[in-house]
């Protein structure tokens, strides 16, 4: 298994294991994606506006669907579309660490467990995006070769 395999996979792993203040307690973002999918099969309304409470749910539903996009990017064969499924499994798996930390610190320290939870996995998604965007530029560099090498 190569290097950005590897990095995919950990940074899914890391993702899941932020630890978030729910209800009267703390939970984990993994669980969080489970829970979120019967609320997309039942009457569910998607919101980001509000108290963390209603947005834990359309939260965790974009954690899933760039966790997905992640693993998606595991199987494809054909590297644009694994470099694109993957950089967009990254900006919503953001975007849901966004929305996790983007709070008032000073009233309610929820978010700063979040953030300081999702350090790693901020970490560990930049040197995937650094590795993915190295490997597009690669692959462009030497598709142009190829079609230099085949109108000679």
């Amino acid at each position: 298994m190569n290097d950005i395999k590897k990095i995919k996979i950990f940074t899914i792993l890391i993702h899941s294991f932020i630890i978030i203040g729910a209800g009267h307690g703390i939970g984990i973002m993994g669980m969080i994606d489970i829970a979120s999918i019967p609320n997309l099969i039942d009457n569910y309304g998607f919101t980001l506006s509000g108290n963390f409470d209603d947005n834990i749910m359309s939260i965790g539903l974009l954690s899933l669907i760039g966790k997905i996009l992640l693993i998606f990017s595991l199987f494809v064969k054909i590297n644009r579309i694994k470099n694109l499924t993957g950089l967009i499994g990254i900006l919503l798996l953001w975007i849901s660490v966004y929305f996790l930390t983007s709070g008032n610190w000073n009233y309610d320290s929820l978010y700063e467990l979040a953030f300081w939870t999702s350090v790693p996995f901020l970490i560990s998604s930049i040197i995937l995006t650094y590795l993915i965007i190295k490997n597009f530029k690669q692959n462009t560099e030497r598709n142009i070769e190829l079609n230099e090498k085949q109108n000679v």
